[in-house]
């Protein structure tokens, strides 16, 4: 009630202003909206506004603002144990996401989820891109709007011997591939949050996960690398409430390469300082997967009723050490080896040996 009066009062004062003559020859005067297609120029201009986060180059815009800041104007060292805490990123669908079904295309989620896998990715290897600038800064860049960091680094990979000499060598961090599961629709301008957390890695890949989520439902115990805000938590929140909050769920995976050497996650998370040395000698002894989260069904998502809670770390994990991180890598896994199953969709096609229906052209300038 009190936010409508406001707007009230706010919208009373501007026709306050605009109804004075004065006002009105000088407002006129600053919009152009007298002169010859001054309407249009306002309109198109709100339009721009209203659409601003689809203009051209306002993606890479927000791709540089994430990376810049979390490598170099972030103030809060990252924490080792905050190694799976997620990322959380606001954003909204403007009109020029909307598809003709009136909600979000499922296309636009891509590039959103882009930006927030940029904050969550260059937040847990901050200390080994960072190296860069040990040994000369050089310009990350983006092949694609799918590539999330491209950096040349001297620290990358310096566990096992292969730093580069001079600062030459680069080292690409890709994205390797995203498989999305869309649950409810997004309306018009309707805010929503990405929460984006490392899910796990194994010999080659990083796995991401990102869940587009309504704003406000999940309430952080905690920020560690903002300890100045305060936690919005006062009771846990209903495993149900958190599951139909959710808008979609993808899981992304990132590899990290040094020319044609591929950098093995481990020894990456090892150089950034998120991950200890292993002990000589040391083995996992914990209990599987199924155990690890006490139940013998073995669920993708820990529990029969569809909770989180089994693939999040535990509550109380204090000990940083590599008991605690095998347990949690783990338990991520398991999705990752259901989403690695789909590579072998790639020898699927046949390249038209049965024949094809036809061939169709796309609205294009380039080909006809």
């Amino acid at each position: 009630m009190s936010r409508v009066v406001s707007v009230a009062a706010v919208g009373a004062a501007i026709a306050a202003l605009v109804s004075q003559p004065s006002y009105r020859s000088v407002l006129a005067k600053w919009t152009g909206v007298n002169a010859p297609g001054g309407v249009w120029r306002i309109l198109a201009l709100l339009f721009a506004l209203m659409n601003f986060k689809n203009l051209p180059f306002v993606w890479h815009l927000r791709f540089f603002k994430a990376y810049w800041y979390q490598i170099f104007f972030q103030p809060t060292p990252i924490p080792p144990h905050a190694l799976f805490q997620p990322v959380v990123t606001q954003t909204h669908a403007p009109l020029l996401e909307i598809d003709f079904n009136m909600h979000k295309s499922n296309s636009t989620y891509f590039a959103d989820m882009d930006i927030s896998r940029t904050h969550l990715f260059t937040s847990i290897m901050r200390g080994g891109i960072r190296k860069v600038s040990q040994g000369g800064f050089h310009m990350p860049r983006a092949s694609n709007k799918s590539a999330t960091v491209a950096a040349a680094t001297t620290g990358l990979g310096a566990a096992d011997g292969t730093e580069s000499k001079g600062g030459n060598t680069k080292y690409m961090i890709a994205l390797g591939g995203v498989q999305c599961n869309f649950k409810k629709e997004i309306l018009p301008y309707q805010k929503f949050e990405m929460w984006t957390r490392l899910l796990s890695w194994d010999r080659k890949w990083f796995y991401l996960v990102t869940h587009l989520v309504k704003p406000g439902v999940g309430k952080p115990a905690s920020y560690s690398l903002q300890p100045w805000r305060k936690s919005k938590r006062t009771e846990d929140v209903d495993p149900e409430k958190l599951t139909g909050a959710v808008f979609a769920t993808a899981v992304a995976r990132y590899v990290i390469k040094r020319g044609r050497l591929t950098i093995p996650p481990e020894k990456a998370l090892f150089d950034a300082g998120m991950v200890p040395e292993k002990p000589e000698g040391w083995v996992y002894e914990g209990g599987d997967v199924e155990e690890m989260n006490g139940h013998a069904n073995g669920h993708a998502n820990g529990h029969a009723n569809g909770h989180v809670e089994g693939v999040l770390p535990e509550k109380g994990s204090v000990d940083w050490n590599w008991d605690v991180i095998e347990r949690e890598r783990r338990r991520g896994l398991r999705f990752a080896e259901a989403y690695t199953v789909l590579d072998d969709l790639h020898g699927v096609w046949t390249g038209g040996k049965e024949g094809v229906l036809g061939e169709f052209a796309d609205i294009s300038l380039l080909y006809r």
